[in-house]
């Protein structure tokens, strides 16, 4: 190794330094200080020359700066002073952004409603750009992440979802996915700024791919977002996202011919079990209300489990003519947001689970304190399901081709096989693909009688063909005609 490859470093003890004289004419704006002295913070020679490159191009400008009069106070820490600073003006910015805004350009305050000219964030962002361009681009990571502080990876987790307006179920679950990540990166001592592209691959090696392929795509999905959102909002320190092209390993040929099975609606005899069999041993007797009432509502209308167990007392509503409505007012579409016939087998369910309740309340109440409701109840409708023996299971799929989103398929079945029409289906059940083109461009929608017609169309088979059947046993012993 060149002794000039070993500039500017002294070792202390265990400890690499940089060390580097400060000529005579410059030292006034150095505190008069002959040698400019930091540790490095590291005993490993190649990671302490990483480092003394990073610190020489600051060093190095500030020396220039000196030179040419520019520096007016010592500059030994001026990228920490300016992100100290910069810290101090986000922090104003945030708790009155009108009032900052009048500040910097001297002009009074800002009426509410009217745009400030400048945003904080954006001027931010312009400075650490101009040290990048003077610095380098590691000058610009330390500096960000001064302003912002070492923040655990998910700090900024509420605020995206927030904006997000997802979903209740994905909300949840991309707070859990995020929140998953960050304790990992905690456990390793890393923070916000400190996730770089190679600790995303290390993570999505570990964690991610060896995933189903829908879970993994769902678990980065959710961790590439959060990033998206910390890059524009000015909270990380780059403007690359490290989650970006991070991809599953090519799975070999043999692998990829191989068809999974779809999954799809029960079949009349699981219905009739799952609506008619005896509530099975070893469940709480608490949740056999829930679980009958979900189904049915389910079955006899195509909703989504979601959107079922989180309805409000004040979304089942009843029109000017007396009939009763489900008024789903957000879901994972824009077509999810829609108006849902109660079918007239569900009156009675629905106007005993709306008795004694104010608006704000669940129909479901017994999920609603509940962190995760939709996770919670499939977890019960699965364990149900598995004890009643209507399963599907398949190796290697990793789970059953019957779940509770087979009710929603059933009910499309039903109603196709009824004589609906598939536009008119599918504004019942919330979906924008089975409408064409002429439709979604030019009509005002199906009638309320029409999707009325469409929902009671579908009935549920009855109860007495599975009770009153007489079993293999008992047809044995029948007389002869």
């Amino acid at each position: 190794m060149s002794k000039n490859a070993r500039r500017y470093l002294d070792v202390r003890g265990l400890t690499w330094w940089f060390k580097r004289d400060i000529p005579a004419k410059i030292r006034p704006f150095f505190g008069g200080k002959t040698a400019y002295l930091q540790s490095l913070g590291t005993s490993d020679l190649r990671e302490a020359m990483e480092r003394r490159d990073e610190l020489e191009r600051v060093v190095e400008r500030a020396f220039k700066d000196a030179r040419e009069g520019r520096a007016t106070a010592p500059v030994n820490d001026s990228i920490e002073t300016l992100a100290q600073a910069w810290r101090a003006e986000l922090a104003e910015a945030k708790r009155d952004s009108s009032a900052w805004a009048a500040k910097v350009l001297g002009g009074g305050a800002f009426s509410e409603g009217v745009e400030n000219p400048v945003d904080a964030h954006s001027l931010f962002e312009d400075a650490a750009e101009q040290i990048k361009r003077e610095y380098g681009g590691p000058a610009r990571d330390k500096f960000v992440k001064i302003v912002h502080g070492d923040v655990e990876a998910d700090k900024y987790v509420e605020a995206y979802l927030t904006e997000a307006r997802l979903a209740p179920k994905t909300t949840e679950e991309r707070r859990n996915l995020i929140k998953r990540f960050a304790e990992w990166a905690k456990g390793r001592n890393l923070a916000l700024p400190d996730i770089t592209r190679s600790v995303a691959g290390e993570y999505f090696s570990e964690h991610i791919s060896g995933m189903h392929p829908s879970t993994a795509k769902k678990h980065h999905g959710s961790v590439k977002l959060y990033w998206d959102y910390l890059i524009a909002r000015g909270l990380y320190g780059s403007d690359k996202n490290p989650w970006e092209g991070q991809k599953m390993p090519q799975r070999g040929r043999r692998a990829e011919r191989e068809q999974q099975a779809e999954e799809r609606p029960f079949t009349e005899e699981e219905m009739r079990t799952l609506l008619y069999a005896r509530f099975p041993d070893g469940m709480k007797e608490a949740f056999k209300d829930q679980i009958h009432d979900a189904i049915r509502i389910s079955a006899l209308s195509g909703m989504r489990l979601s959107e079922i167990v989180t309805l409000l007392a004040e979304e089942c509503v009843t029109d000017a003519a007396g009939q009763l409505w489900f008024n789903i007012r957000q879901g994972k579409t824009k077509a999810a947001a829609r108006k849902v016939p109660v079918h007239p087998d569900l009156a009675e369910i629905v106007h005993g689970r709306l008795k004694g309740k104010l608006a704000h309340e669940w129909l479901f109440h017994e999920l609603a304190n509940e962190r995760n409701p939709g996770d919670i109840f499939g977890k019960r409708f699965a364990q149900y399901r598995k004890k009643l023996k209507v399963d599907d299971a398949h190796a290697g799929q990793r789970r059953s081709l019957v779940n509770f989103h087979s009710f929603r398929r059933w009910f499309v079945t039903q109603a196709e096989q009824a004589g609906q029409q598939e536009s008119i289906i599918s504004l019942v059940v919330g979906h924008e693909q089975g409408r064409d083109f002429t439709l979604k461009k030019y009509s005002g929608g199906a009638s309320d009688q029409q999707k009325r017609a469409c929902v009671e169309a579908v009935q549920l088979p009855k109860e007495v063909e599975i009770s009153r059947r007489p079993s293999a046993s008992a047809l044995s012993v029948l007389p002869n005609n």
